[in-house]
């Protein structure tokens, strides 16, 4: 009798079927991982919200333990702290990319959203928003069944970047790598070098963070750690503004709702005496990208990271004033890249002095994962955990 393992399957819009599918042999070049967590993402928020072009697992952030491997899968796969065996647990970057393409060949190895013919674990190709042709199907009806992460198993291709997680960082732990990558490429997007005369992060900088999501709280995060002199969040919802204190160590906090769009402005230029030297820009919500320039001072820098979801959405502006005459250093970020990971690696490392337990709000199992995709937008939530 063929082996099964339990799949929170999409099927359509807010609809989830937990399901039994066949577990995968292992071929030379692979391995199969019993998923220990998985990260729910804002990314799996805006799926359910569609119908899928097929069937399929949703979930790109994943960390599991090692049950089966090819023989050359520590030659195929690109690993952390390796080589690997069974028993061992991983954490993944969920992109593959082909390295051959015009993209790939004038980037660093495995930068995401340049690829013509990228993979993601847990979205289907379609959703990626890219050109180019689906390489990898994510249909559950096609061999290896589990290519997302919400499930009792995840199978890893070949040239997937893995990292080997130590008996020190629990699960929970460790599927933050990829919200804790996405907030350390914003931030290495705001250095600059030296004798730069525009403002990059440096010890001296007064950081305003725009949306107290998961990124946000990140960000803030990393913004003291890496020395800001002051961080400011500008966000919503009790539990989250709360948590980017505790959790992103933030100096102080507006409420979005409490207060005008012009007050909220006012606000962050009194506390930063004239105007945020760095603006990382966290929200979904379009408007808010005119609201970080207005917040940055002349010769400031910008770094746009939450509205990458809101494609054909529109803002008008006056770029003489906010763009020209600031001097703005404006940065559009979706690419990253495994070099991002591993530093954010590090610094899940430090996750008890940071107390990166607590960003979990909410947590499930495969059969209440629709319920708590339904919560998302609840005051008290901030980030989900799935334990298969």
């Amino acid at each position: 009798m063929t082996e099964t393992g339990k799949a929170a399957v999409w099927k359509g819009r807010y609809d989830i079927e937990v399901r039994d599918l066949p577990v995968p042999e292992v071929k030379d070049d692979g391995l199969l991982i019993k998923v220990n967590a998985a990260g729910i993402c804002g990314t799996d928020g805006h799926l359910i919200h569609d119908d899928p072009p097929y069937e399929a697992i949703m979930c790109h952030e994943v960390t599991g333990t090692v049950v089966s491997m090819g023989s050359r899968a520590n030659e195929s796969l690109n690993v952390f702290g390796g080589p690997l065996k069974e028993g061992d647990r991983i954490v993944l970057y969920p992109w593959i990319t082909c390295g051959k393409c015009p993209g790939c060949l004038s980037t660093r190895p495995g930068t995401c959203t340049v690829c013509d013919s990228s993979f993601v674990y847990g979205v289907p190709y379609s959703r990626l928003g890219l050109e180019g042709e689906e390489t990898i199907s994510s249909d559950i009806s096609n061999w290896p069944y589990f290519m997302g992460g919400f499930a009792e198993y995840t199978y890893v291709f070949p040239e997937t970047y893995v990292w080997k997680v130590p008996d020190s960082m629990p699960s929970e732990i460790a599927v933050l790598l990829d919200p804790m990558a996405v907030a350390m490429r914003a931030l290495e997007l705001t250095l600059t070098g030296p004798g730069i005369a525009e403002a990059g992060l440096t010890t001296d900088s007064r950081v305003a963070v725009i949306g107290s999501g998961q990124v946000g709280v990140l960000s803030a995060l990393l913004a003291k750690v890496m020395g800001a002199r002051e961080v400011i969040m500008i966000g919503s919802r009790e539990t989250r503004l709360n948590l980017s204190r505790e959790i992103g160590q933030a100096d102080h906090v507006i409420d979005y709702h409490q207060y005008s769009r012009e007050e909220r402005i006012e606000m962050v230029k009194d506390l930063t005496h004239g105007g945020a030297d760095v603006v990382l820009q966290c929200s979904n919500n379009v408007d808010t990208f005119i609201d970080g320039l207005e917040m940055m001072r002349r010769m400031g820098t910008y770094v746009e990271v939450g509205n990458m979801v809101n494609q054909g959405k529109e803002v008008s502006f006056d770029p003489a004033r906010l763009v020209c005459s600031k001097h703005a250093r404006i940065l559009g970020m979706s690419a990253n890249h495994p070099g991002a990971f591993n530093k954010a690696f590090g610094i899940l490392e430090r996750h008890e002095e940071l107390g990166l337990k607590k960003m979990f709000t909410h947590s499930t199992d495969l059969n209440g994962l629709l319920a708590v995709l339904k919560k998302m937008n609840d005051h008290d939530y901030l980030k989900g955990l799935v334990i298969p």
